[in-house]
């Protein structure tokens, strides 16, 4: 029955199915699984999007942003995503409960969802601070996060909708992230993690300090504002420097972004 039908209808039957569900399609018979083999490479993009999270799984191929990254093999790339799990999985699991900002993950495995959509959000930070920040409507005086950064945190941390919630403030319509998401970022910093495991665990610590606060800075990602001489502050001062000065979830953050960059100097205290 199925490999009766024209390639067109399959290949509009695939774009509403999962990667995995696709892979089962496509053991039915030959004609199939031709055309599964075949079908365009904005599909395994979009499957790698599915399977690490950043789009919901009822959004049919094609209806998402196109990529930015296009070189990127993305055949090759969903390969590669399993692959990492799998790598990650083997990993010591970073909970301890030795160290408060990671006995939140006691008993929970390397590669459990959280430590996953961490990894995945950490990567989408940008190389410093300032490329976080915009001036607040031309006062130039003051700084908030870009419209992308809001984007990024609020999907990094998703109890800030929660918390936003509670004090009954209204909610921003939900954006998608995927057009951030960085592939050859992503699998660097995977690397970098599964190399030692002090990096996986700091990185786990540092993202704790931050959610286990609360509403960032007490008033949440979208409404965050400070002068904008912070960033000059920022910028000449130590790790230490800031947490003192900044706040430990400022400091925490400042310490995910060197994460990402693999910057030399980093003290891996968790």
């Amino acid at each position: 029955m199925l490999q009766d039908l024209p390639a067109e209808l399959l290949l509009e039957i695939i774009s509403l199915l999962s990667f995995r569900d696709t892979l089962m399609l496509g053991t039915t018979c030959k004609a199939v699984y031709s055309t599964v083999a075949g079908v365009p490479k904005n599909f395994h993009r979009h499957w790698v999007l599915q399977y690490l999270k950043l789009i919901p799984k009822n959004i049919k191929i094609g209806t998402i942003q196109q990529e930015a990254d296009k070189d990127v093999d993305w055949m090759q790339a969903m390969r590669e995503v399993v692959s990492l799990f799998k790598r990650l999985a083997k990993c010591p699991p970073p909970g301890c409960g030795l160290q408060k900002y990671l006995r939140w993950l006691q008993h929970r495995p390397a590669d459990c969802d959280i430590v996953r959509r961490v990894l995945v959000g950490v990567s989408m930070l940008p190389t410093s601070f300032r490329e976080m920040t915009e001036i607040v409507n031309k006062d130039e005086s003051k700084i908030c996060f870009t419209e992308r950064s809001k984007i990024i945190l609020n999907w990094l941390f998703p109890k800030e909708k929660n918390y936003r919630i509670k004090i009954e403030r209204l909610l921003e319509v939900d954006k998608l992230v995927d057009p951030f998401f960085n592939f050859n970022k992503f699998q660097v910093l995977m690397e970098y993690v599964m190399d030692s495991n002090e990096r996986l665990r700091l990185v786990m610590a540092e993202y704790h300090q931050i959610s286990c606060r609360g509403l960032f800075e007490d008033v949440g990602f979208l409404s965050w504002t400070r002068p904008s001489s912070i960033l000059v502050e920022i910028e000449s001062g130590s790790s230490d420097e800031n947490f003192t000065k900044h706040g430990r979830q400022i400091g925490a953050l400042l310490d995910l972004i060197k994460l990402n960059n693999q910057s030399p100097g980093i003290r891996f205290w968790a």
